[in-house]
């Protein structure tokens, strides 16, 4: 395996992972530790640009004012997405989790579509149908709609086409997402703690205190492995390894003991359909565009 796909392999796992790690830390506020996350992976992110040389580049975008209004924006989503996802690791929804990693390319085209107008073939609308149906299927047999996982996959989604519009690297993008986002993450954490909060009230003491600067290193560790092999591997190929993180996602709510009810059972075979078709149908277009290109 080449040592960009291992890269990006690696990443997915550990993405898949991460609600291990999230669970260690069920018993505490949900806001809280999301509060931390920004705050140590700020620091994380920041601690790194001078290895990558990139603090010059970091100090310009900061002074474009359109760049900043794109971070600040991404850095609100993936706020929001991180929140949803601790929060659901926290409740015992795991499994809402995976369902939103595995809706979400489904979901990304379809921000796609009405965002930046691209064009849909039959086979990505067949799957966006069938993800619908699945997303619906808990709605019409037990009167409740999957909003979590729904909530979870469109922020992400939204993230991604917003963050299309930034052209700068990862790790730079990263720190100004969770710069911008700070002052709201220090209020938190500051006004909990006055009230007597996870560490000034001893819900978090000894070792544990230590899981919340980890969480800067969990959380940028799988983002900077995504960013270094993502250059030299195929699209193609990252596509299929992405299903790597729902599906270590989905076994792992099923160790904690959640179970699949009927519902959830059609939900997840009509978007592990809609999947296969997705991947069939853009691995036939890859094939075309290779041929075609051969022939020229």
């Amino acid at each position: 395996m080449k040592k960009g796909t291992l890269c990006v392999t690696a990443s997915y796992v550990m993405w898949g992972l991460l609600p291990v790690f999230w669970k260690l830390l069920a018993d505490v506020d949900s806001f809280y530790v999301l509060a931390c996350r920004v705050v140590f992976s700020l620091a994380v992110c920041a601690a790194s640009l001078p290895l990558f040389g990139a603090v010059g580049e970091a100090k310009a975008a900061l002074r474009d004012r359109r760049m900043v209004r794109l971070m600040f924006c991404c850095g609100l989503l993936i706020s929001f997405n991180w929140g949803v996802l601790i929060y659901c690791v926290a409740a015992g929804r795991v499994l809402d989790v995976s369902l939103a990693y595995y809706i979400n390319p489904l979901l990304a085209i379809l921000v796609g579509f009405i965002f930046f107008k691209e064009r849909l073939t039959a086979a990505q609308w067949t799957s966006v149908a069938l993800a619908a149906a699945g997303v619906a299927a808990p709605m019409v047999m037990a009167g409740q709609f999957p909003w979590l996982a729904v909530l979870c996959g469109l922020s992400f989604a939204v993230y991604g086409a917003v963050k299309k519009k930034a052209d700068i690297s990862g790790e730079i993008s990263t720190f100004m997402e969770t710069l911008l986002v700070l002052p709201l993450a220090l209020g938190f954490i500051i006004c909990c703690e006055l009230r007597g909060g996870p560490i000034s009230g001893g819900q978090l003491s000894g070792w544990r205190i230590l899981l919340l600067p980890a969480a800067g290193a969990v959380t940028f560790l799988p983002a900077y492995l995504y960013s270094a092999g993502i250059r030299s591997t195929s699209m193609g190929l990252s596509g299929v390894l992405m299903y790597i993180n729902p599906t270590l996602q989905l076994l792992l709510g099923l160790l904690y003991g959640e179970t699949l009810g009927a519902d959830m059972l059609v939900t997840f075979a009509c978007v592990w359909t809609a999947t296969a078709v997705y991947l069939i149908s853009g691995a036939k277009q890859r094939k075309k565009a290779a041929r075609a290109a051969l022939e020229e």
